[in-house]
């Protein structure tokens, strides 16, 4: 038998701060805008709003991949966790759902 061994805490931790680095994308234009005033130089300002502008779409489509990867991530883990506590109920004779009948003679249940 196989063992697949996985580190479901840095899975976890893997989505989180995927969200974390999906949040600042979908914060960075707010960011932009600001800037863009603060410069204080008419030409400067509007060479960030342009920038700005024609990120936001590229932006946009890597804050969705970065949620769904983040998303993922988590259920990923969830998934695994949940899996391991059926197989650990069902070796411990915990397990919700019957035992398998014992096959009778010619193989009939």
């Amino acid at each position: 038998m196989v063992d697949l061994k996985m580190d479901l805490d840095a899975v976890r931790t893997l989505g989180e701060r995927l969200g974390v680095v999906a949040d600042e994308f979908e914060n960075a234009g707010v960011r932009s805008d600001r800037i863009a005033d603060a410069v204080g130089h008419e030409g400067l300002a509007g060479v960030v709003r342009d920038f700005t502008s024609s990120w936001d779409d590229t932006r946009t489509k890597m804050t969705q991949n970065l949620r769904l990867l983040a998303d993922s991530s988590t259920q990923v883990a969830q998934a695994f966790t949940d899996v391991d506590a059926d197989l650990a109920r069902g070796i411990q004779g915990d397990g919700s759902t019957a035992p398998a009948a014992a096959a009778g003679p010619g193989g009939a249940v």
